[in-house]
């Protein structure tokens, strides 16, 4: 059984939910991402993912956005990220991690020394933001390298939700799937829509894998609600980016640690 299975199936057995958010690589520099990993880890967040940076990060906030460019723009040589990775996975070897990666960055490094920087770091899964109709050719080889080495397609079911797509993947989604919160009519989301509990479900009746609802999740409050609509855990994004900014790691740790206790049920 991977880490990630082993981290998810021990949460959810305690009667909590899964607290999952990325570390922007690279962002405000390298060293740093080496701190903040320990952060995020100390802070009591389930599962790290490393976020690497794209020039367009076009389904991201421009919160997010921006923090990609900086990174990029400090360090461009995609050598330099994955070593710093590597120190991460050397501090902390017992810990799953995960990837999301664009496909400009998979294809810029290499899909098969992408693969095998993944091999050497074990990385339990990758995410790929990018709709498969887009990247066809690389989503296909991707996938179909993933399966020889092991490793996990952590499928996003983008808003709007695609039925035929679902169909699809439903059968080959493992570790979890990352749902896309319904946004409101000017695509923002400043509550968790109620719309989203039929969602989860029909998601749940299709695959057995848990169901992570994000985007518009961006404090306790909202993680209460996509814990109440019966979310199996929530991804938060750019409220971490922004806490990131501020530069003070003792504040930033007592944020990680309200959204985890928001994913723990009071009696």
């Amino acid at each position: 059984m991977k880490k990630l299975d082993e981290r998810i199936q021990k949460v959810l057995a305690k009667g909590e939910k899964v607290l999952v958010s990325g570390v922007p690589v690279g962002y405000p520099n390298l060293d740093e991402t080496r701190k903040l990993v320990e952060v995020y880890i100390s802070s009591g967040m389930d599962v790290v993912e490393f976020s690497m940076p794209t020039r367009n990060p076009y389904i991201d906030t421009q919160t997010i956005a921006d923090s990609n460019v900086k990174a990029l723009d400090l360090e461009s040589d995609l050598e330099r990220y994955f070593k710093t990775l590597h120190a991460v996975r050397r501090d902390f070897p017992d810990e799953p991690f995960y990837m999301m990666a664009y496909a400009d960055l998979i294809s810029q490094f290499g899909l098969k020394n992408f693969v095998q920087q993944l091999v050497e770091l074990e990385i339990d899964g990758v995410e790929l933001p990018d709709k498969d109709e887009m990247v066809p050719e690389l989503a296909a080889e991707m996938e179909a390298l993933f399966d020889q080495h092991g490793i996990y397609r952590i499928y996003i079911l983008h808003h709007p939700f695609d039925k035929k797509f679902f169909e699809t993947i439903k059968d080959k989604a493992e570790g979890f799937v990352i749902l896309q919160a319904i946004a409101d009519g000017n695509g923002n989301r400043p509550r968790v829509d109620l719309r989203n509990k039929d969602l989860i479900k029909t998601v749940r009746a299709g695959t057995d894998v848990p169901v992570i609802l994000g985007y518009g999740i961006k404090n306790a409050e909202r993680v209460k609600e996509a814990v109440a609509l019966g979310a199996d855990g929530v991804l938060v994004g750019t409220s971490m980016v922004e806490y990131i900014n501020q530069g003070d790691h003792a504040r930033f740790s007592q944020f990680i640690r309200g959204l985890k206790d928001a994913t723990i049920p009071k009696e």
